[in-house]
């Protein structure tokens, strides 16, 4: 039975819409992987010197690497949870054969753990084993130590399939689980509790002993089974529906009362929060609302503007980003309907292109706390907290009338090139569905273009008069965007007929 489900897996693998992307894609994917496998290799190294050279005083370096384990594996859930998926198989397809139920589950949790996720700590848990443990704890550690970190991954990737499955049909168990995490990253930011003295507590027996060693692993096969209850509970086709039903009801009715346009915005909003593939990019925008913190509090990044310039773009225009790609794809499997549709395309577009501006400013102002909070409290010791603010402030600020004005034109006459259709039922972690090479050229006007610009002014040292163009030519954008709506509507009537044949094409 096993090897029968073995090969659907990996005929589903060759199948899948990944191995249909162009060769550009895959070779784009393939260095990608290769860049965070050698990352991770390379800390793993190399961590022995970076400890040994930040702690000078430090007798043994096993103790302190332990001590941000947790802070680590908190992190890491944060990103299975949205990025991971438990593409094994589809378990309805077997529900109604004669198979059993609790074979299907456990080969769908036991074929989960050969992924991408699990392999990257590898990388750096081997090296920092053989490098280290056995100077400080002895031979047979170096063997069992790599085992015990293991079973910690395994826990971690099992809880963060739990997190996904529960959300879709027990929210309240999910939001009890976060809000207890977020409430003890809360209190260790408070400095109420210090999370690094409690991951020694619990991860430097891993080192020391033989026998505690091994709770990592019960630990794993504790969340395992866990996993595996809920899944065997949920073996039944009616409940795998139940989340569609609740999804027809969402209306916006003080959008559907404003007339045509704000219909077309309504609908907009609906196919976002009615669908997986839009909800998870709504869900990826508020993660990396945070992704300024990586830099805001790292005097390398904070002193100069390259890399607070493209977190500005990155923070402010997430959403747009995301979305935009697709702006006309999302409705690929009804496109021959909106062709037939008794409305202005002028209409449709302004549409689109106000759900754009909208959600950047949205974005925007989330940002604001997120620079506030993150320079006062985390802000490196040697710049002046006011002035990394007013710095990062005015860099957003700039960034924000930019993506308002130029990029979500940039991203509405760029929809009119994408002719591959989209499953909404799908999630986005690695779903490469409706991806081609213009989702990788429309990087450069995005991101590029504006860097460029502003480099032009910084290298005469002037990055404020920089900053001050930027922001001009988004609120130029701003007040000519008719014109590029009516010449985007030319170029989608030139190829409404092609893309719509491209649509047709399902994967």
């Amino acid at each position: 039975m096993y090897l029968q489900l073995f090969r659907h897996r990996w005929t589903k693998t060759f199948r899948s819409t990944f191995f249909r992307q162009g060769w550009g894609v895959k070779i784009l994917l393939g260095l990608a992987a290769i860049y965070f496998l050698a990352l991770f290799g390379s800390l793993g190294i190399f961590m022995k010197e970076i400890l040994e050279k930040s702690f000078e005083e430090a007798d043994k370096l096993t103790p302190i690497f332990t001590g941000g384990i947790l802070l680590y594996l908190l992190a890491d859930l944060a990103m299975r949870f949205f990025l991971q998926d438990l593409n094994v198989i589809s378990v309805q397809h077997y529900l109604s054969l004669p198979i059993s139920k609790k074979k299907i589950i456990h080969f769908l949790l036991q074929g989960s753990v050969f992924n991408f996720f699990n392999l990257i700590p590898l990388f750096f848990i081997i090296p920092w084993a053989i490098r280290v443990i056995p100077a400080e704890y002895g031979t047979m550690h170096t063997i069992i130590w790599p085992i015990a970190a293991l079973g910690v991954v395994l826990s971690n990737h099992f809880l963060a399939i739990y997190l996904k499955r529960v959300l879709a049909v027990k929210a309240q168990i999910f939001w009890i689980i976060v809000l207890l995490l977020g409430g003890l990253y809360a209190l260790h930011f408070w400095e109420l509790i210090d999370l690094n003295e409690i991951s020694k507590l619990l991860f430097l027996p891993m080192a020391q002993s033989h026998f505690l060693a091994w709770w990592p692993l019960v630990l794993a096969f504790v969340v395992y089974q866990v996993n595996y209850r809920f899944l065997l509970g949920m073996t039944h086709l009616d409940r795998w529906q139940t989340k569609a039903k609740d999804a027809s009801t969402l209306r916006f009715s003080f959008l559907e009362n404003r007339g045509p346009l704000g219909m077309m915005i309504a609908n907009e909003l609906k196919l976002i929060t009615r669908n997986r593939r839009t909800k998870t990019v709504v869900y990826m925008c508020f993660f990396f609302a945070f992704y300024g913190l990586i830099f805001y509090t790292q005097e390398i990044y904070a002193e100069g503007y390259a890399w607070l310039l493209f977190v500005g773009i990155f923070t402010t225009g997430i959403f747009m980003i995301n979305y935009g790609q697709f702006l006309v794809s999302w409705e690929s499997s009804y496109f021959d309907g909106i062709l037939t549709r008794a409305y202005e395309m002028e209409t449709y577009y302004r549409s689109k292109y106000y759900l754009l501006v909208v959600s950047s400013i949205f974005m925007f102002i989330i940002t604001l706390p997120v620079v506030y909070f993150g320079i006062t409290y985390l802000g490196p010791e040697n710049i002046s907290a006011n002035e990394l603010i007013v710095k990062v402030l005015w860099i957003n600020t700039a960034t924000f009338f930019y993506n308002m004005g130029i990029n979500s034109a940039v991203l509405l006459f760029a929809s009119t090139y994408n002719k591959k259709p989209i499953d909404l039922s799908k999630g986005s972690a690695f779903n490469y569905q409706g991806t081609g090479a213009a989702q990788w050229v429309i990087v450069i006007p995005l991101m590029v273009v504006p860097m460029l610009l502003f480099q032009a002014f910084n290298i005469f040292g002037a990055p404020n008069m920089g900053l001050a163009v930027l922001a001009g030519m988004g609120l130029i954008g701003l007040a000519t965007h008719k014109l590029f709506i009516k010449q985007t509507i030319k170029n989608f009537k030139e190829k409404k007929y092609i893309n719509a044949a491209g649509y047709r094409q399902h994967d």
